[in-house]
């Protein structure tokens, strides 16, 4: 859109054209989406000149029964059309689907970053091969597909040039990157190369699937300098017969044998998520999952009750279980977590962290990502946002620290 003269505004008032990208393998995130969808039609109702263009997932899986859901709508584009909105806007198109896969983003392909300068996501791959019975993202975004080093790389020192000093690389399953185009997982090699850009500061990695976590890859985290510590290891469950149904490929025994590996890192911290109410969850499966997560005592957790979408092996299995049971048990799950993480966070009292300076008093240390974690809610002086500053700890909250910037920090980095 930049490169067709238009000028990004984060208001939707101010919009001549207002852009919608959707998320839908959840019924939650269809229903957030078209909600969002729907805020921007009602700004259109007051100002008919806007145009407003729903783009993404939402497209892809509903196809042109999103037409009738969304009535009033312009342009609806498929996952590997968006990049033609400018041109299909000024020809008058309603609707463009397309059952190619969806195209890898390249260093060669101009972008405009929407996250604060500092920072920035990195793509390595898209589409997933893993199956798993609960998931419609092959069905949405197809078969793993990876980008090549060399391109990632270029695409990484491009941003860094530009005043970036955390990319955080994400994929559908990031430790299967290069599966598809090196014959064998290529995350390790990936992350070295990128590990030796001179102006990156951290270095995050989100999305492992537990079953190819690899030995290389725990190296790299050994050795890495700039490879923040900090692993987002989506479990979903601990029992084993719930994990064959999910068809997750691990059983409780690798998941200990993994953990207990990860915790041998220093200052390793680990990000799970876990499913509740899968069909057929027993409460006593739910309670093996209570006291797993209470023995392991994880740094940062996301729990989802389990949601039956149409098309998934889940959705077709017997003994599915009632909305209100997942839901309780999804409330249990994270009051466990919630004095976990009291824990945790109060064992750091006192200690000096560095933390990631990301808007005036917020900041995050190596162990947090941005918008799912929690903060550092500064107090002192006010190093300025790209900073990187000492902290000593003073206060905790249930996710959050507070922490005292020195009036004179050391360790202060600004990007250039």
């Amino acid at each position: 859109m930049a490169l067709a003269g238009y000028r990004l505004t984060s208001v939707p008032a101010e919009a001549d054209v207002a852009i919608v990208t959707t998320c839908a393998f959840l019924e939650a995130a269809v229903t957030e989406s078209e909600s969002a969808v729907r805020r921007v039609l009602a700004v259109k109702r007051k100002n008919p000149g806007v145009k407003v263009v729903v783009a993404g997932c939402l497209v892809q899986r509903f196809g042109r029964e999103v037409t009738r859901r969304l009535p009033g709508v312009d342009l609806f584009v498929g996952l590997d059309q968006m990049n033609r909105i400018p041109e299909l806007l000024s020809a008058g198109r309603q609707v463009l689907l397309s059952k190619r896969p969806v195209g890898l983003c390249s260093s060669k392909s101009p972008r405009l970053l929407s996250t604060p300068a500092h920072y920035a996501w990195l793509k390595i791959a898209d589409g997933c091969d893993n199956l798993c019975a609960y998931c419609l993202i092959p069905g949405i975004r197809g078969r793993l597909r990876s980008r090549s080093v060399g391109d990632i790389v270029r695409e990484a020192q491009d941003l860094c040039r530009i005043g970036v000093r955390e990319l955080i690389l994400v994929a559908q399953d990031t430790t299967a990157y290069g599966k598809d185009i090196y014959a064998k997982p290529a995350l390790p090699r990936l992350l070295n190369q990128l590990g030796r850009i001179p102006e990156l500061h951290w270095l995050r990695l989100m999305y492992t699937h537990p079953a190819h976590v690899t030995d290389r890859l725990l190296r790299e985290y050994e050795q890495n300098p700039k490879l923040c510590r900090y692993i987002d290891l989506p479990l979903q469950h601990t029992s084993d017969r719930i994990l064959r149904a999910m068809n997750r490929r691990y059983c409780r025994a690798d998941i200990e044998r993994l953990l207990t590996r990860l915790r041998a890192i220093p200052e390793m911290r680990i990000r799970t998520t876990l499913i509740t109410g899968f069909p057929g969850e027993t409460e006593s499966e739910f309670e093996e999952l209570l006291d797993f997560v209470r023995k392991y005592r994880f740094d940062r957790l996301g729990g989802y009750a389990y949601s039956s979408e149409p098309g998934t092996r889940a959705a077709a299995l017997r003994n599915q279980i009632p909305e209100p049971v997942r839901q309780e048990r999804l409330g249990r799950l994270m009051r466990v977590q919630a004095s976990i993480s009291r824990r945790n966070l109060r064992s750091l009292l006192g200690c000096t962290l560095e933390v990631g300076v990301d808007s005036p008093g917020i900041g995050r240390t190596q162990w947090d990502a941005p918008e799912i974690d929690g903060v550092v809610r500064l107090t002192g002086s006010s190093p300025r946002p790209g900073t990187f500053v000492q902290v000593k700890v003073t206060g905790t909250q249930t996710h959050d620290l507070v922490g005292r910037v020195p009036t004179r920090s050391p360790s202060v980095r600004r990007h250039k």
